[in-house]
C-alpha cells in the first residue's frame, strides 16, 4: 500500500544496527583473516575435528556445510565462544576477532568441499537467477536491494546451505532480515525489513526498497515476522536448476 506523508525522514543505517555493536554476519572474511583462522583451527580445533575439518569421531565434520547446532555466522560464533551444552564442545577463550577468523576458516573448508558438488551449468544458472532472483538480490552492479547482496555469498555459505536457502528459506533467517508489519493509527500499514529501532522511531526498508522512518507515536501496532520474505523454490525449480544457480554463484568466486 502506498503511503502519503507530509514529511518522511529517510535514513541509511547499518543493517545490524538494531543489534547494538555485535554483527550477526562475519565482518572479518578476507584472505588474511582466513589464514589466521586456519592457524587457530590447527592449534585449537584439529584434535577433534581433524586438520581438514572432516571430523575424527570426537568432533563432527565441519567441511560438509551442514551444522548440527546452526550454521549461521552468529550460531558458529556462539558455538566457538560459549561451547555447546551437552556435548564435548567447550568454550574457547579467544578474542572476538579470533573467533570470527575461525568462522572464516570453517567457511573456507566448506567451500573447498563444495567444488566437487556444484556440478550445474553456470551459464544456465545465470539465466535462471536473472529470471527468478534478481528482482530482490543484487550481484555485482545489477539486481534488487530488498534481499541480501549475493555477489560473494558462495565465499560465505556452503553448497548445502545454499541448497537449503532455495528449498526452505525459513530454515535459517538472520535477524537483519526479519520483517515488520507496522500499522498506523490511520489503519495504513508498512511492511518491510527492520533496519533500526530506538525509543521514538522505527526505520524500515519497505517492499519497494525505500528507506522510511516511522514515528512510534503514530503507530497503532508493530508485528515482527521471523520468517524469510523469500519464497521457497521447491517445486518451482528442479534439483538440476538449483544446481545451475549454485554453480553460477560459486563461479563468481573466481571472478572476484
Amino acid at each position: 500500500m502506498t503511503l502519503r506523508w507530509t514529511a518522511i525522514a529517510i535514513f541509511i543505517v547499518p543493517l545490524w544496527a538494531q543489534h547494538g555493536s555485535s554483527p550477526t554476519v562475519n565482518p572479518y572474511s578476507s584472505a588474511d583473516h582466513e589464514q589466521a583462522g586456519a592457524k587457530l583451527f590447527r592449534g585449537q580445533c584439529a584434535g577433534c575435528h581433524g586438520p581438514n575439518g572432516t571430523g575424527t569421531g570426537a568432533g563432527p565434520n565441519l567441511a560438509s556445510g551442514t551444522f548440527l547446532h546452526g550454521g549461521s555466522d552468529e550460531a558458529l560464533f556462539r558455538a566457538i565462544s560459549k561451547g555447546v551444552p551437552g556435548t564435548s564442545m567447550p568454550a574457547f577463550a579467544l578474542s572476538g576477532l579470533q573467533v570470527w577468523e575461525v568462522v572464516t576458516h570453517i567457511r573456507a573448508l566448506g567451500i573447498l568441499h563444495d567444488v566437487s558438488q556444484a556440478k550445474g551449468d553456470a551459464a544456465a544458472g545465470a539465466t535462471i537467477f536473472r529470471a527468478n532472483c534478481s528482482r530482490c538480490h543484487r550481484v555485482g552492479d545489477a539486481g534488487g536491494l530488498t534481499g541480501p547482496d549475493l555477489t560473494s555469498i558462495a565465499a560465505r555459505r556452503s553448497y548445502a546451505e545454499l541448497r537449503e536457502s532455495l528449498r526452505d528459506p525459513d530454515a535459517v533467517v538472520a535477524p537483519q532480515y526479519w520483517s515488520v508489519i507496522a500499522t498506523m493509527a490511520t489503519g495504513q500499514t508498512v511492511r518491510g525489513i527492520r533496519l533500526n529501532e530506538d525509543t521514538y522511531s522505527l526505520q524500515v526498508r519497505d517492499e519497494t526498497g525505500r528507506l522510511v522512518s516511522l514515528l512510534k507515536r503514530n503507530l497503532k501496532s508493530v508485528a515482527l515476522d521471523r520468517r524469510s520474505p523469500m519464497p521457497s523454490f521447491a517445486g518451482k525449480l528442479s534439483d538440476g536448476q538449483m544446481d545451475d544457480v549454485i554453480a553460477w554463484l560459486t563461479s563468481l568466486r573466481s571472478e572476484q
